[in-house]
């Protein structure tokens, strides 16, 4: 085990080592016209799963000088929701038509952990170790409720490219891409719904009411809402393939605004 100061000194270098990697891996997925471009992807893949090592690694580090999962404060959160791209596409990309998305979760995950590296620079009182506050760290609910949440936003992450994706190309291609779409999109959901029952759990024991109308749990419901719309819209019907990709887009452009700007009452230590 690591004292906490050794564990916090230690992230700095592991975040310029973790840039590093992911950036590594973005471009190796994206290798030119040659003949060795499979070699050159499988590589991409191999840098992928090195860099979710270390991460875990860090997040490790994390929990274990706090004592709590990462989840405490915006540069925790991060970290989770990074992790949490790369380990859903890794553990995914079997999928037919998924393997192409590492760019996707490898980009997602290297631009997270450069803004983790601005906030070490620029903002060094948001990233030590914070505490939640008593009511949240004495009680399992307020994790058993942010960590399928983290997990949902990643599959919600991936389910965006391929929705955006399907946009374009080829007439043959554009089935494929939704397919992938839904296949993030249904265990994000499954998660999703999970959180926000867990939530009220949480909210239960800290303010005595199963939900309150505050703007995350308005929004959390609204981006709830609109990936419900997207697969039930995603029939063999012209109309519904249209509205299938600009929900998906709609339900993460949800997530951004409600992760960013909803952050108040029992979610303002973020």
């Amino acid at each position: 085990m690591f004292d906490p100061l050794t564990a916090f000194t230690l992230e700095r270098p592991l975040l310029i080592i973790l840039s590093t990697l992911y950036g590594l891996a973005l471009v190796f997925y994206c290798p030119p016209a040659i003949k060795a471009k499979r070699a050159i992807k499988i590589t991409g893949l191999a840098l992928h799963i090195a860099a979710l090592l270390i991460h875990s690694f860090l997040l490790f580090l994390r929990l274990s000088s706090t004592g709590h999962a990462p989840f405490a404060g915006l540069y925790e959160t991060l970290l989770s929701i990074s992790w949490s791209t790369s380990f859903v596409f890794l553990v995914l990309s079997w999928k037919r038509g998924a393997f192409g998305y590492g760019r996707g979760a490898a980009l997602v995950s290297w631009a997270i952990i450069l803004a983790c590296i601005i906030l070490h620079v620029f903002a060094y009182e948001k990233v030590v170790p914070r505490y939640l506050p008593p009511i949240l760290h004495t009680s399992t609910w307020f994790e058993l409720h942010t960590a399928p949440a983290l997990l949902a936003y990643a599959f919600f992450t991936l389910a965006f490219f391929a929705a955006l994706t399907s946009l374009g190309g080829k007439n043959e291609t554009r089935p494929v891409r939704r397919s992938v779409a839904s296949f993030y999109l249904w265990p994000g959901m499954i998660l999703f719904t999970a959180s926000l029952g867990l939530g009220g759990a949480a909210s239960r024991l800290a303010c005595g009411s199963w939900w309150m109308w505050n703007p995350k749990s308005a929004f959390s419901l609204l981006t709830w809402g609109l990936f419900f719309l997207a697969l039930v819209s995603g029939g063999k019907k012209r109309w519904a393939k249209s509205a299938f990709p600009w929900l998906v887009m709609a339900g993460f452009a949800a997530i951004i605004f409600t992760f960013f700007f909803t952050n108040k009452g029992l979610h303002d230590f973020l």
